[in-house]
């Protein structure tokens, strides 16, 4: 596959050489602390252990996915036991540049062990296991949102989607109910939050090497088992989500019970009214794209952390224009997400322009509202109602402008994507690297077509000009209608021609 994409190879050696930095960074660091004394190397190796636990199952979600180039579903053709097929998935996990990385990483701690020989030889065990459990744990965790678990999977996915996005908020909260009176963390409580890391699923079998090394060999016998039991467990759930990938068909996702049409009653009849029905159908009901909607509801709450609670201001009011930008753009390839479903949207004979429009009102159905009601809430919050006109302006105008963008951009596109049902955090093999030059570029020519909306509230803001706050809202509404008109107009051009080509290019794709 590396030789077929040369971006995907270009960014294969940059994954290799950044890899390559941190495994050499954490060799000396591992050194160094070797001669800090026995509880200095204990506490970074259970502490640095359980991060890597928690690293393996959360990084693949901020970073798209685990790859699922092969996955249960791609090996139930073969006769395979159920075990066999795990331990293939498994090696598979650590073949890859992050399980490499890992392993060597977990190996260059026995630098640190070298004092302690009980220690050094203890870790030549755990160690390995160490590294298993980081797999296990990141395989298992993918598998609770896999096609054989339903909606359950979805709502684990979303949650920890949500953890991930107020994960700096969440952490300061722990710390300051962790911390003395005086916000500062003593010896003695960072000792103490290490003992307790090292009882934990994720970090007790890191631990064993110091407590044998410290004598303490029950206590190190103890956290042994329970490491060895976290294994056991995360093995026996992984294989309950491989037996129902495997054995199971995809599920069909149904609007609710039978007989009732859903969105499809409620809209408008013809060409636009379905595409439009089918796409709001989407937006409010398919994880890969509500997740989209919940990070507009999130990322206030993260820039009010970010600012220190000190939300007054007309800082904090316009914080709902960037996740606008972004949600605008979620459908640059929406062709993709239609995957071979596509072909029934040839075959209806849809014209270009009806299904640009169709589209493009679905998402804004969805989104146009939310952003409303996020603005309303940030305005109230910084107290500067005065620029309520001038937010609603470049929020509205940034979501239309993408909308308009992706409707040109999506009849050209198809990239690979998680099908329906799939982890909505799946990452598929593809051309990632330009497919995210393509975006940073689109990005950048929404916030460049609402720029005179920017300045215009900008200035409101400084000046505290009710009228340039008003002139915000027209200027930023008259671009974005007139970029998504344009962007209807020039995409269903685009699409009566593409249109054939983009079904036969999402066939190929290995997300289907």
């Amino acid at each position: 596959m590396l030789a077929r994409s040369p971006w995907q190879l270009i960014g294969f050696v940059f994954g290799a050489i950044g890899a390559a930095g941190g495994l050499a960074f954490a060799a000396f660091a591992l050194a160094v602390i070797g001669v800090s004394g026995l509880e200095a190397v204990r506490g970074v190796a259970t502490v640095g252990g359980a991060l890597l636990v928690v690293g393996w199952c959360v990084a693949p979600l901020i970073a798209g996915g685990i790859d699922t180039t092969i996955g249960p579903e791609q090996l139930a053709p073969f006769p395979m036991s159920t075990r066999r097929m795990m331990v293939a998935l498994a090696v598979v996990g650590l073949a890859g540049i992050p399980g490499i990385a890992t392993t060597l990483g977990a190996l260059s701690a026995l630098l640190a062990w070298g004092r302690w020989p009980v220690a050094l030889l203890v870790a030549l065990v755990c160690l390995p296991l160490g590294v298993l459990t980081c797999v296990i744990a990141s395989r298992t965790v993918a598998s609770f949102s896999s096609r054989g678990s339903g909606r359950v999977g979805n709502v684990i996915a979303l949650v920890a989607f949500a953890a991930i996005v107020l994960a700096g908020p969440i952490v300061t909260g722990l710390l300051g109910v962790l911390s003395d009176g005086s916000g500062r963390l003593t010896g003695e409580r960072v000792a103490a939050i290490v003992e307790g890391i090292s009882w934990t699923p994720v970090g007790a079998i890191w631990a064993v090497p110091g407590e044998l090394a410290a004598g303490r060999v029950g206590v190190g016998l103890a956290k042994l088992a329970v490491g060895i039991a976290t294994l056991g467990l995360l093995w026996l759930l992984w294989r309950r989500n491989v037996l129902a990938a495997s054995a199971s068909a995809p599920r069909r996702v149904t609007s609710g019970r039978g007989g009732r049409l859903g969105w499809f009653g409620v809209g408008p009849t013809g060409q636009v009214g379905a595409t439009w029905a089918r796409s709001t159908r989407y937006w409010l009901a398919d994880p890969r794209y509500s997740r989209n909607l919940l990070i507009v509801a999130l990322l206030p709450a993260l820039f009010g952390f970010a600012l220190g609670g000190r939300v007054e201001g007309a800082l904090f009011a316009f914080v709902v224009v960037l996740p606008a930008v972004l949600l605008g753009l979620v459908p640059y390839a929406d062709v993709s997400y239609d995957g071979t479903a596509f072909a029934s949207v040839l075959a209806t004979g849809v014209t270009g322009r009806a299904d640009r429009l169709g589209r493009l009102l679905g998402a804004a159905t969805a989104a146009l509202p939310l952003l409303v009601v996020v603005a309303v809430v940030t305005v109230g919050f910084s107290g500067r109602w005065d620029l309520l006109p001038a937010v609603l302006g470049c929020a509205l105008g940034a979501e239309l402008a993408g909308l308009g963008i992706c409707a040109i951009s999506s009849a050209y596109l198809v990239i690979p994507v998680p099908a329906a049902g799939d982890n909505i955090f799946k990452r598929v093999p593809g051309q990632s690297f330009w497919v995210g030059l393509a975006l940073m570029g689109f990005t950048f020519l929404a916030a460049l077509l609402v720029s005179p909306a920017i300045v215009l509230a900008v200035l409101a803001a400084f000046q505290g000009s009710a009228l340039l706050s008003w002139l915000a809202l027209v200027v930023g509404l008259v671009i974005g209608v007139g970029a998504a008109a344009a962007g209807v107009a020039l995409g269903g051009r685009a699409f009566d021609r593409t249109a054939p080509e983009l079904l036969a290019r999402i066939r190929t794709t290995s997300g289907y």
